[in-house]
């Protein structure tokens, strides 16, 4: 009986020097954690200093080239200007449409009409709106 409470007095002191030998370990690690997170927030800190001031830079770039534009333009020779055309119609204008509506009615000969071009506004709606669950569907993936 003796041999067997010397065994567990053993037992007792091998499991206190190896709990304290884990919790100097877990101590270690604690700490080892607390400088990585020192050592990240700091990085974090330089790293959003340093693209605070690449985006200065750029914002500066580009209020620079925002003053600057029309200030470089060369002179046009007067000819030029005369030359130009004072009126330069662009898609959906009523002339425009004047002109496709007098082509859609000179009929070919052969009695087949060509279909007239999209217009803008038209092109962009060639597929029906979504259904706002198709929508919702969609963005699910």
């Amino acid at each position: 009986m003796r041999q067997l409470l010397q065994q567990l007095e053993e037992m007792h002191i091998r499991i206190a020097e190896t709990a304290t030998q884990e919790e100097t370990l877990v101590k270690a690690l604690g700490e080892a954690l607390i400088r990585l997170d020192e050592q990240l927030l700091q990085d974090v800190h330089s790293i959003a200093t340093e693209h605070e001031a690449r985006r200065c830079a750029i914002l500066g770039e580009l209020q620079g080239l925002a003053s600057s534009i029309g200030m470089f333009q060369l002179p046009r020779p007067a000819h030029a200007i005369e030359a130009e055309p004072t009126y330069v119609p662009i898609a959906g204008d009523w002339r425009e449409a004047t002109s496709n509506i007098r082509d859609d009615l000179e009929a070919p000969a052969n009695g087949h009409i060509a279909p007239r071009a999209l217009f803008p506004h038209e092109q962009r709606r060639a597929t029906a709106p979504l259904s706002l669950t198709e929508r919702r569907r969609r963005a699910a993936g």
